[in-house]
Parts: structure tokens; C-alpha cells; sequence
């Protein structure tokens, strides 16, 4: 690997310029939109930028409706940001060729770098990042999405063009980036900015975190990473910013095979998954294990972001969902489920059927109960014993009304009553989406609709396994915690 590169004082541009660059230069530019070609510049048009932008190409004068410049050092005026979509051997050449002060920040796109032991490149592209004054994103990465800055990588990242929010991404990996920021268009999560570093020659997964954990606009992190240049850094920067604000950290490249896949993947080497894991630990950051986890923690860590205690109170109907619920919640660590007051059990038997329902904690109220869980969840919630709450729906409670408005009606009254019963008890209530068929195109709607409604109300919500709900909301308690220390 290259040696890492300290940018002179000259060289440190402060990061706002590369989330907000009032001109975007893409070298490599072409006129023709085709499958497997980056079109950055149409990305930033459909994003809504309204800085400079231009396309760098000496084959062409004109691309995407724009005047198309032979060279770099040919655009008019200095350049905040320069994307290198060309191959790698020629990167250095063209910046090369621009004066000093002429670009702020590069992001090479191109891969072909230290991942393939082309170590030579990475060195000419750092010896001329501090020569001409700019600092470098990449190489072998997608770039940078601000929400704010109205900056993007990917063509559907245009869909939170208007939607402004507070998920901070560092992703080593260009496809993971680009899935995390998908999948969270899905579900609703808000994200604020994302930056794919690749093999992070110069700008590291250390300066953005401290920068993030400094982002009033930011709330919580979220850190794909296969390989940590300065390591006692990274610690020193985690210990910094999670006691402010929850961070992320999902380790690639922790098992044999996954490091000698990261090796060609970003040139990173991986280290021992212990002593990552207890250091992780000991920084007090939230370890996550793969995609679906990152995702659905990220859901339950949207705002107003309300961190469950380690007491949980759990509603859900049905015996075999009741007990592997159960099971699902008392094999993960950070976890109890106290036995409710004979008050609570008192008053929940009051107004729920004799047959069927279990009243001790889980709570299993029967089909009859959950018509009147308004009422179950403010006698729950009451509970002294109680952190906060886990209730199972399921997308067939929609699925059984036959007309759009009934269902429109029926999932907005539950998304409703949870909101009211949460703000009313003061804790947080977490809903788990159960779905049992995946190939019913009607049943897929109700959960839309029902998800869709959940996210009108703010109400944290998971899906998938047990198992998997019951890691993410296990991780966050464990966080919850480690915040206590610092009250």
C-alpha cells in the first residue's frame, strides 16, 4: 500500500466545500447515456444541482447540453470538485496538467490502483495532490452524496433530492454505498450525506467521522470499513463522538476469506475480528453484521430517535409467535424481560378475554386483545418495570379488508394509536412488521401501506426474522447502556 499522505496546512480545505461545491468538473464526460457508463453529470442535473457544472472530454464539444472542455486546466475559474471517470493510467496526466490552487478536491472514481497492486499510480496521484494543492477521494470509489449540497453518485439518489436527513454514511465500498443509500430510500431513512472512500489514499475514514460528529445535521453514523489506516485514530475519534451521537460500524474482512478478498477489493488488509470486536466495544460504537442489520438499525435510529432500555415490554399475538419472539429476545445480551406488577397483569385482565392470552410479559393478548391495544399498550407502558415496548403486527390485518380506503383508514388508526400511546407513556414502542408470503402482490401493497403510515408517525419499526429485530434493538440498548456513564 502507499504510504499515507499528510496534506501541508495549504492542503486542507474544509470539508463543506466537497459536501457543497458551487462547481463539479467530470473528466471523462460523454455525451452518450449508456448502460454501465456513470453519467455524473445527468445524476447531478436530476439531483437538482445548481453549482457550475462541467464536462471534461477532448473528443467532444458539447455533452448532456453542456460546453465540453478539452482538459482540466481548461475550465474556466477554480473547480470545488473534479470527478476522474477515466482510466487509471491517465488520471495523473491530466492533473498534471492543471496550475496549483486550480482544483479543491478530486474524487477518482477509476479503479485499477493499490486494489491491484498498481502502488506506483497512487503515489504520482499523492505526490501531485500535494504539489497542485487538492485532496483526493478514492481512488476505486463512487464519490459523494449531500442531500443539502444537492451531490450524488448514483441516478435514484435524485428520490431524497427533497427529503431532507440525519444518517451520516463512510463506506469504503462503492456498491455497498450505493446499496445502503437505496435501501434506505425504500424505508424511509433519511440520509444527509454519504461518501465512498475506496482505497482512501488521502482523505480517511478518521477525518470524516470527526467532521460527521461534528454535523448538527447529523445524527447518527454509519461506517462500512475493511481496512483502518491509523487505528489508534480511529479509536481516539470513536471514543470522541459516540458519546453524542450513535455510530455504526460494520467490519468487513474479519475472516480469512474476507481478507483476502478486501485485498483486491480496496488494497486494505483486515485485521483480528476480537480485537476489532472488543475495541468496538470498548469506543462504545454499535457493531453490525452484515446489509440487513446496517438497514434495520438505521430504521429504528430515525428521529425523534428515542433509545430503548435494556427492561422490554413485548405484545404479540399468537402462542408459537409469542414464544419464538421470546426465545429471539433471551438469547441476545443487553436484554431482559422483567415479569409485569401484579397491578399491570390486574388491569390487562380486566378488559382482555379469559382464553388464549397470557398477561405475565411477553404479552400475548389474543385476536380479540389487539382490538383494543390502545388500551394494552398505556397499562404496559405504565409499568415501572418497563423500558420500553416490542409489539409484532402483521400485514394481514390490512390484507383482510377488501377496499383501499378501509385499508388507508385501518393502517393509519394503528400507526395513530401507537404514536399517541408512545408520547402518552413517555417510552419508546417499536413495531415489527411479520409477513409470512412474499409472492402476493396484494399483501406486498398492505405492507407498503402499512409501512408508509408507520413512517408518517415516526414510529420505529423492523421486519425480517425475530432473530434479526432482536439483534438491532439488543445493540441498541447495549448503547443505551454505555451512555449512562457519561450522566
Amino acid at each position: 500500500m502507499s504510504t499515507k499522505y499528510n496534506p501541508t496546512p495549504s492542503v486542507k480545505h474544509s470539508l463543506d466545500i466537497l459536501f457543497h461545491p458551487t462547481s463539479i468538473a467530470h473528466v471523462g464526460a460523454s455525451p452518450r447515456h449508456m448502460p454501465g457508463r456513470f453519467s455524473f453529470i445527468t445524476y447531478l442535473k436530476s439531483m437538482g444541482y445548481g453549482g457550475m457544472l462541467y464536462p471534461v472530454n477532448p473528443k467532444y464539444d458539447e455533452a448532456m447540453g453542456l460546453k465540453c472542455y478539452p482538459d482540466l486546466a481548461s475550465v474556466p475559474g477554480t473547480v470545488d470538485l473534479a470527478i476522474m471517470a477515466l482510466p487509471a493510467p491517465l488520471c495523473a496526466g491530466i492533473l498534471r496538467g492543471i496550475p496549483e490552487g486550480k482544483v479543491k478536491f478530486v474524487v477518482v472514481h477509476t479503479s485499477g490502483f493499490g486494489e491491484i497492486d498498481k502502488d506506483d499510480l497512487e503515489e504520482e496521484l499523492i505526490e501531485l495532490a500535494h504539489e497542485k494543492g487538492f485532496r483526493i477521494i478514492g481512488p476505486n470509489c463512487m464519490g459523494i452524496f449531500s442531500q443539502k449540497g444537492k451531490i450524488c453518485f448514483w441516478e435514484d439518489q435524485s428520490e431524497f433530492a427533497d427529503r431532507p436527513g440525519t444518517v451520516g454514511l463512510i463506506s469504503q465500498s462503492g456498491g455497498l454505498s450505493i446499496h445502503v443509500v437505496s435501501g434506505c430510500i425504500d424505508l424511509g431513512i433519511g440520509m444527509d450525506k454519504a461518501v465512498s472512500l475506496g482505497n482512501q489514499i488521502d482523505l480517511s475514514i478518521n477525518e470524516l467521522l470527526e467532521y460527521m460528529g461534528q454535523d448538527d445535521n447529523i445524527q447518527v453514523i454509519s461506517i462500512y470499513v475493511e481496512g483502518v489506516k491509523d487505528g489508534r485514530g480511529f479509536l481516539k475519534s470513536l471514543k470522541v463522538v459516540t458519546p453524542r451521537k450513535p455510530v455504526l460500524v460494520w467490519k468487513g474482512g474479519l475472516t480469512d476469506v474476507g481478507k483476502a478478498a478486501s485485498k483486491t477489493h480496496t488494497g486494505s488488509m483486515g485485521g483480528d475480528a476480537e480485537i476489532f470486536t472488543a475495541a468496538m466495544k470498548q469506543a462504545g460504537a454499535i457493531l453490525i453484521e452484515n446489509f440487513e442489520h446496517m438497514i434495520k438499525t438505521l430504521r429504528l435510529l430515525q428521529p425523534p430517535m428515542r433509545l430503548p432500555g435494556q427492561r422490554l415490554g413485548i405484545v404479540c399475538p399468537g402462542g408459537g409467535n409469542t414464544v419464538s419472539l421470546s426465545d429471539a429476545f433471551a438469547n441476545q445480551p443487553n436484554i431482559v424481560i422483567p415479569r409485569l406488577s401484579q397491578q399491570t397483569r390486574d388491569e390487562l385482565q380486566a378488559f382482555l378475554p379469559e382464553e388464549n392470552v397470557d398477561t405475565k410479559n411477553p404479552v400475548d393478548p389474543g385476536a380479540v386483545g389487539m382490538t383494543k391495544l390502545d388500551q394494552l399498550l398505556r397499562i404496559l407502558g405504565k409499568d415501572p418495570q418497563i423500558d420500553s415496548i416490542f409489539m409484532m403486527l402483521t400485514d394481514e390485518i390490512v390484507f383482510h379488508f377488501d377496499n383501499e380506503e378501509a385499508r388507508n383508514t385501518v393502517t393509519g388508526m394503528i400507526a395513530a394509536l401507537i404514536a399517541e400511546a408512545s408520547r402518552e407513556i413517555g417510552k419508546p414502542i417499536y413495531a415489527h412488521i411479520l409477513h409470512v408470503r412474499d409472492n402476493n402482490e396484494d399483501v406486498f401493497h398492505c405492507r407498503r401501506l402499512m409501512i408508509d403510515k408507520l413512517n408518517e408517525k415516526n414510529i420505529p419499526w423492523t421486519d425480517g426474522s425475530f432473530k434479526e429485530a432482536a439483534l438491532a434493538v439488543s445493540r441498541l440498548a447495549g448503547y443505551c447502556k454505555y451512555l449512562e456513564r457519561f450522566k
